[in-house]
């Protein structure tokens, strides 16, 4: 019963899974389409562009473009006037290439000149147009600002509409003579009829070339992110070996490199994630199976013998607290990165500290012949967590006994490094580190294989000494020469010191 309520239970949460990426994937189009549409849009639009301008201005074009060459006529006219240029010929050859009728008059409306493109059949050359006629548009040329007047009239003769213009030559208040000019408006319905359909087969054509070079342009611009999609999919499933490829494109390749350098981080937090299990696991295993061994041993044979009950407890002790350390890293990195710890800053003596905690060495110094060479300014006051601070020194001061080489020396070196500021360095003699693995030092999963004898801690204290160091704004590193050794460095600001080393050596 209880198997097939858990299976229900798992089969409601991938339906309902499967619903989400279904309601998602309902909303939102794909890039496809949306270019598609994009690229619809855009020929719909010069397709629209072409049909206004081709047929339906194109009857209103036609007269602004015949207006505007009987005014550069008329000004070309009055040009030749002003300078005494301007001959017969010039005005039959003017009129003949414009296909246009020249009547000029004088103050008077008596003709100077002609040129009658359509025997004596437009409209001011025994035409319809009466001299009262001419004169009433002679006065309405004269009425206007501009000095010349036009407008549309009928010639019946030929059953089409012309277009006439006057214009006044010299002043208005005194005018020498005036020039019309008259032309036939070429009936437009049946080429506009031909421009229709034929703009009408090239948008047939335009559009079906639009929707196949709009399709072929959405799969090609689609394919490498169906490929990131696909990458990502499996990336998403645990494959983090997978790789990302942007096939060509600037953007999708920046993506692809992104995503790639992301996999392989994820990749390597994964196996130090795995790397940090084993160890915590082994780290709490061991001093399990010793406290339960000598909690056996105190029950099953050293209960009645109070010293070798005494040491059994002394170990049962020493594992638990090797125990709580390990436990106490672990909650200590996770609050630091999570920002629950916070700093408790005040003013405080860092060379007085580092004398403090190298002095609680002696016992190692003594017991296991460790030495400690110690060079500081004799005061150097900072801002700071002084708790976290030690932490930090301890830390330090930890992994260089851990790692340093077969003379068991540590140096630790606060000395002046710029205006204000101090440099601590604590430095081992042990192997050195890799070039390669000097970037993972300090990461929180990472743990070297090269310690020369038992290590003390439980191997996040670099973790926790990065995040600590992040939290006050100091700047830290390492250095290392390959079987010379280590050094770990600090860079700390401060306002009140003096540079003055000493060294003090613990024995």
């Amino acid at each position: 019963m209880i198997n097939f309520l858990k299976n229900k239970k798992k089969a409601q949460s991938e339906n309902n899974s499967a619903r989400d990426a279904n309601h998602f994937t309902g909303k939102a189009r794909s890039v496809r389409h949306t270019v598609w549409i994009y690229f619809a849009i855009f020929i719909s639009g010069i397709l629209a562009l072409l049909w206004l301008i081709f047929v339906v201005s194109m009857e209103t074009n036609y007269k602004t473009e015949k207006t505007k060459q009987f005014i550069d006529t008329a000004e070309f006219i009055l040009q030749g006037l002003s300078d005494s240029t301007l001959t017969t010929d010039n005005l039959d050859s003017t009129a003949y290439s414009n296909e246009m009728c020249i009547l000029v008059q004088d103050r008077y409306g008596a003709a100077v000149y002609s040129f009658d493109m359509m025997a004596e059949k437009c409209l001011i050359h025994g035409g319809p147009l009466t001299i009262f006629q001419l004169a009433d548009y002679r006065l309405k040329a004269l009425e206007n600002p501009s000095g010349y007047y036009y407008t549309e009239v009928a010639n019946h003769r030929f059953n089409v509409n012309t277009l006439l213009f006057v214009t006044v030559i010299g002043n208005k208040n005194n005018p020498d003579g005036y020039i019309f000019m008259n032309t036939s408006l070429v009936p437009l319905e049946s080429t506009a009829g031909i421009i229709r359909s034929q703009i009408l087969f090239i948008s047939i054509l335009l559009l079906i070339l639009g929707i196949g070079i709009s399709y072929i342009l959405a799969r090609l611009i689609e394919a490498p992110l169906l490929s990131l999609k696909k990458s990502a999919e499996k990336f998403g499933r645990g494959n983090f070996n997978v790789v990302f490829e942007g096939r060509g494109y600037a953007e999708t390749e920046m993506l692809a490199q992104t995503l790639n350098l992301a996999a392989k981080e994820v990749s390597k937090v994964d196996k130090l994630r795995r790397d940090l299990v084993a160890n915590v696991s082994h780290d709490l295993r061991t001093p399990l199976t010793m406290i339960k061994a000598y909690a056996e041993m105190i029950r099953d044979l050293s209960g009645d013998n109070p010293a070798k009950r005494a040491e059994h407890l002394d170990i049962i002790i020493g594992e638990s607290d090797r125990l709580a350390s390990l436990v106490n890293d672990i909650l200590d990195l996770s609050k630091l990165e999570s920002g629950v710890n916070a700093l408790n800053v005040t003013e405080f003596d860092l060379t007085e500290r580092i004398y403090d905690i190298m002095n609680r060495y002696r016992i190692l110094s003594e017991s296991q012949g460790y030495k400690f060479y110690v060079s500081c300014l004799p005061k150097f006051i900072i801002k700071g967590d002084i708790i976290k601070t030690e932490q930090v020194i301890y830390n330090l001061i930890n992994n260089a006994v851990n790692y340093t080489g077969e003379d068991k020396s540590v140096y630790v070196v606060l000395r002046a490094d710029g205006e204000n500021a101090a440099r601590l360095e604590i430095t081992d003699t042990g192997e050195g580190i890799d070039a390669e693995t000097l970037p993972l030092i300090f990461d929180r999963y990472y743990r070297s294989d090269k310690a020369t004898r038992e290590v003390i801690g439980s191997g996040l204290g670099l973790s926790i000494v990065a995040q600590i160091l992040k939290l006050h704004g100091f700047k830290y590193g390492v250095e290392s020469i390959k079987g010379i050794g280590s050094t770990f460095w600090i860079k700390i600001q401060s306002t009140d010191y003096r540079i003055q080393n000493t060294e003090q050596k613990f024995r």
